[in-house]
């Protein structure tokens, strides 16, 4: 058998470029959805805190309203559902130690504070070994009321 077509065979470079285009397409393919994921997801956590957000500026005016500073957080992030969004006082002096609301100071006039917590689940386009299909996603605020 003649060895000359063998080495005519293996001296071609013909459909080399689509051979490494298949083996490097799909990592590319994943190195861009984790990249478009991780984009989407850090948008939805701005959301998350822009939400959160408006609802302690809400607050600030109304520091006992739970209700209307809960609706002003899901106003503000559209597609929220009601038991995503909590709201908390609490109530500490100006040396930094905490009290119970209605309690009193030593050196001034205790100090209101409201955190309102934002979390939802978010789905990932593509399920990742390790993370799942979905990443739990949470933002918070805090203003002194008072």
């Amino acid at each position: 058998m003649s060895r000359a077509p063998l080495v005519r065979l293996a001296a071609c470079r013909r459909g080399v470029a689509a051979v490494e285009f298949a083996l490097a397409a799909p990592i590319l393919l994943v190195l861009v959805l984790g990249l478009a994921d991780f984009g989407m997801a850090t948008n939805e956590r701005m959301r998350l805190t822009s939400a959160a957000r408006a609802g302690a500026q809400y607050a600030m005016g109304n520091p006992t309203d739970s209700a209307g500073t809960r609706q002003a957080t899901l106003a503000a992030a559209n597609g929220l559902n009601s038991g995503t969004v909590s709201v908390t006082l609490s109530c500490g002096c100006n040396d930094g130690s905490t009290i119970t609301c209605g309690g009193t100071c030593p050196t001034s006039a205790p100090w209101t504070y409201v955190t309102v917590t934002v979390a939802e689940n978010y789905a990932l386009l593509v399920t990742y070994p390790g993370i799942g299909n979905s990443v739990a996603l949470s933002a918070s605020a805090s203003l002194r009321t008072q």
